[in-house]
């Protein structure tokens, strides 16, 4: 798999890096891509640097554009990604005001199907992008750091990866408690009211 990587970069020549940062807004889009992934596969083929600096700019684009859509489409945008069934575990997020708890959630979870909810929060998106911003970045120093150090050959990579499955494992089965611990942190989402008129989501980002 080793080879394979690097025998694709170097056909990519100079469209490799910006295949890299398209990957980022791909996974912000499509949940079940991990983005560590990306990162450490970034690590591998381009050096920790300018994995690093390239995935600054892709994290950026990504969660500009899961927020903005998100924030647009609405529910319809969340129910294409994952199942009702899914979203259910994660709307009592969307009353969570705090951008605080948003940074623990983005940073905690790591998934970008968080700041795909997070964007039918009532905070504005400018904030909420820079918050994930902050918080995503430890993850993606980590996983570039990873890749140049763990994608070095087919053994090494088999042992990681069967260390990061564990891992995985271990994470499902803490989530729900770290998800019913936040819930208590959000208000309960309001009904609208029939009789008021509806706010553009453009006033309510300016406020």
């Amino acid at each position: 798999m080793t080879e394979a990587l690097s025998n694709f970069i170097n056909d990519a020549g100079w469209l490799a890096p910006i295949y890299y940062v398209l990957s980022f807004v791909l996974t912000a889009l499509l949940p079940f891509i991990p983005t560590p992934l990306v990162g450490a596969l970034g690590g591998a083929a381009f050096g920790v640097v300018p994995a690093i600096l390239y995935g600054i700019i892709g994290l950026a684009l990504g969660a500009f554009v899961a927020l903005n859509l998100s924030r647009r489409i609405g529910r319809p945008l969340i129910l294409r990604l994952v199942s009702p069934k899914a979203w259910a575990e994660w709307e009592a997020l969307v009353g969570i005001r705090s951008l605080f708890l948003w940074g623990v959630i983005f940073f905690v979870l790591n998934v970008d199907f968080a700041v795909v909810a997070a964007g039918l929060s009532t905070l504005p998106l400018r904030q909420l992008w820079l918050t994930a911003m902050i918080a995503r970045l430890p993850w993606l120093v980590a996983s570039a750091w990873f890749g140049e150090l763990v994608f070095v050959s087919d053994t090494v990579m088999l042992m990681a990866l069967v260390g990061l499955v564990a891992g995985i494992v271990v994470f499902q089965k803490l989530r729900p408690r770290f998800r019913h611990w936040l819930v208590r942190w959000a208000p309960p989402l309001e009904a609208p009211d029939p009789t008021e008129p509806t706010e553009a989501p453009e006033a309510r980002e300016r406020r």
